[in-house]
């Protein structure tokens, strides 16, 4: 019985696809850090769009002053539909917090989440979470 109940929590905890690398040691050092170039992405499996306003906050750091750094957010697949996009702007030595909420586009039912990055120079995820959308 205990072995069907931790087979139970085990497979409906949340998993992660990416890459994870290491922090560089002239920065910050962060315990999950998510080092994301140009294609990079980030999965969520199953995350179910239609419990409301769903909106995503992502704490990024990003030591370059280059523009033109992007995140994508795709369903279904990394080259998905594209159902939002947030600028990376510099940060420095700290990190910063970007929202996405309103209306996302092609954004209900359940879907698998990419987030993908894009353009410009590295950056680092440090954190993501789900908000609601007020």
């Amino acid at each position: 019985m205990r072995f069907i109940l931790f087979m139970f929590f085990a497979l409906k905890a949340l998993t992660v696809c990416g890459q994870a690398v290491p922090a560089a040691s002239s920065a910050k050092k962060y315990e999950t850090e998510f080092k994301m170039n140009n294609g990079s992405y980030l999965g969520f499996p199953q995350v179910n769009l239609s419990l409301g306003e769903i909106g995503f906050q992502v704490e990024v750091n990003k030591t370059s002053k280059d523009k033109g750094t992007k995140l994508e957010f795709r369903i279904d697949k990394p080259k998905g539909k594209l159902i939002g996009t947030l600028e990376v702007p510099f940060t420095g030595d700290t990190t910063y917090a970007l929202k996405l909420v309103g209306n996302l586009r092609h954004a209900e039912g359940v879907h698998d989440l990419f987030i993908v990055a894009k353009g410009g120079s590295s950056f680092s995820i440090v954190a993501f979470s789900f908000i609601w959308n007020y």
